[in-house]
């Protein structure tokens, strides 16, 4: 269990998150929170991953966590956020993300998520 943080938390904004595994640490960390906007009507998944980008492959590789961001209602995005700051969440490798149609998919959502991280 990791302590809540001491001396800030590192960010990672990414406008245009999809199905391709990107790297928001190439070394372990601790996730304290994340923030994801989806303007697709239809639902998405952030898939978190305890790995380093080059032994992703989305659809293929089961993702340590896949949060659901509901699909948005044609005016507002949908969304989701949550905060891990009493706890954390721990990640020994990297922390790799991608944005797919389905949990553990690799399909491409038609427009990319925004993505905000969180992390030490």
């Amino acid at each position: 269990m990791a302590n809540p943080p001491v001396g800030g938390v590192s960010t990672l904004f990414d406008a245009d998150a999809d199905n391709s595994a990107q790297a928001a640490k190439t070394s372990s960390g601790i996730l304290w929170g994340v923030e994801v906007s989806n303007p697709n009507s239809a639902d998405a998944y952030l898939q978190l991953f305890d790995l380093a980008t080059g032994d992703v492959t989305v659809g293929t590789t089961t993702p340590k966590l896949s949060f659901l961001v509901p699909g948005g209602d044609g005016t507002l995005d949908g969304a989701m956020d949550k905060s891990f700051s009493d706890f954390g969440i721990a990640f020994n490798t990297a922390i790799t993300y991608a944005c797919a149609t389905t949990a553990a998919g690799g399909s491409d959502p038609s427009s990319g998520l925004i993505l905000n991280l969180l992390y030490q």
